[in-house]
C-alpha cells in the first residue's frame, strides 16, 4: 500500500485580505495588471510576470505550498544520485531547480518551461534551458532519471496529459516527483480560502484540482502526500505506475 501522509489536518483558519501586508497587496494588484495586459495568452502573462515571480511564489508556499514543496525536496533526497539526468518540467525562474542542484551538483540539469522569459531569470544556472509544453515534452520515451515538477499541472487544460508526459520520459527506475494545488478538505477549508483559489486561477491560470481530476496511482511504489487540509499535494510515481483517476485510466 502507498504511503498516503496528511501531512497537516483540519480546517483552515480564513485567510483573508485584511490579514496580508501591504507589500502583498501590492505584488496582487500587478498581478491584476498583467492580466488585463496579456489576457488569455499564458506565455506572454508568465513572461511580464518573471521579474516579480519569486516573490508571487514565495506568498504561496508562506500561505499554502510550503509543506507539500518541502515534503518533495526530502522524497528528491532519498532519490537524487550524482550523474542522473535532471528534467525540472515547467520549470518557471528555477527556484526549484536551484534546490535541486544543492542538494546534488553532479547532475545533469534540464529546465523546460513555456515562458522565455521565466528562462530567462535562470541564465546563471548550470543545465539545459528548452522553451517547450508539459503536454508534449520534446524528449525520446525514457530520457531521464528523475523529473520534478513544481505547481505546474494544475495551470494546464489537461493534467492527466501531464502527468502521463513525465512517467513517458523516465527510465524504467526513474521517479516523477510533483506538487499541485488541490480542492481542501471540508467546506470551512474551502470558505476560508476561497480569494486565494480564485487569485491562482484568475492570475496565474491554475486550478485547484478536485479529487477526480487528480492524476496519480495507488500502489505500494507511489505515495501522495496532502498538506493544509488538502489545499496543496506532493505526489511521488514510479515508471511501473499506470497514471489514472478516479474517472480515468491509463492502459
Amino acid at each position: 500500500m502507498p504511503v498516503v501522509e496528511e501531512v497537516s489536518s483540519g480546517s483552515i483558519r480564513p485567510l483573508t485580505l485584511c490579514t496580508i501586508s501591504r507589500p502583498v497587496s501590492t505584488l496582487l494588484a500587478d498581478l491584476d495588471w498583467a492580466v488585463v495586459e496579456c489576457g488569455a495568452d499564458t506565455a506572454a502573462l508568465y513572461d511580464r510576470l518573471a521579474p516579480r515571480y519569486e516573490a508571487f511564489r514565495g506568498l504561496w508556499l508562506r500561505l499554502a505550498g510550503g509543506g507539500a514543496e518541502r515534503a518533495m525536496l526530502e522524497d528528491l533526497r532519498a532519490v537524487l544520485r550524482p550523474g542522473q539526468r535532471v528534467l525540472d518540467a515547467g520549470c518557471g525562474t528555477g527556484a526549484l531547480s536551484r534546490r535541486v542542484l544543492e542538494l546534488e551538483p553532479d547532475i545533469a540539469l534540464t529546465m523546460l518551461d513555456l515562458s522565455p522569459g521565466m528562462l530567462a531569470q535562470a541564465e546563471e544556472l548550470p543545465a539545459e534551458r528548452i522553451v517547450g509544453s508539459v503536454l508534449a515534452l520534446p524528449f525520446a520515451d525514457e530520457t531521464f532519471d528523475v523529473v520534478i515538477s513544481g505547481w505546474v499541472i494544475e495551470t494546464v487544460a489537461d493534467p492527466l496529459q501531464a502527468v502521463r508526459e513525465y512517467r513517458r520520459v523516465i527510465r524504467p527506475d526513474g521517479h516523477v516527483l510533483y506538487t499541485f494545488c488541490s480542492l481542501p478538505d471540508g467546506w470551512v477549508s474551502r470558505a476560508g480560502t476561497a480569494w486565494l483559489r480564485r487569485a491562482v486561477k484568475s492570475d496565474f491560470a491554475g486550478n485547484f484540482l478536485e479529487e477526480p481530476r487528480i492524476p496519480w496511482h495507488d500502489c505500494e511504489r507511489s505515495h501522495r502526500r496532502r498538506t493544509r487540509a488538502g489545499l496543496a499535494t506532493e505526489i511521488v510515481i514510479r515508471k511501473c505506475c499506470p497514471i489514472g483517476s478516479p474517472l480515468f485510466t491509463d492502459a
